[in-house]
């Protein structure tokens, strides 16, 4: 049998902006707490998610460039 997990990825479409604002205020509170378990959890996680969002961010803007230069069009696909 077969994990669902193999068929199911979360796509996020808008980037990782959320859920790198959601670790930072998981942060902030955790430093509140003086829970150095739950701090390093949570860099941990915002490590993660900001190199995810510089990804999308570079992806966006290297898609938005070739397109701008004709070298793909709106959807993401080569013109010839």
């Amino acid at each position: 049998m077969v994990k669902a997990s193999t068929f199911y990825k979360r796509n996020y479409t808008n980037g990782y902006e959320q859920k790198v604002n959601y670790y930072l205020e998981r942060l902030d509170q955790e430093f509140q707490n003086e829970d150095v378990d739950q701090i390093k959890f949570c860099k941990k996680k915002l490590d993660y998610f900001v190199g995810k969002q510089v990804e999308y961010l570079t992806k966006k803007q290297h898609d938005l460039f070739a397109e701008r230069i004709g070298v793909i069009d709106k959807n993401g696909f080569s013109v010839k």
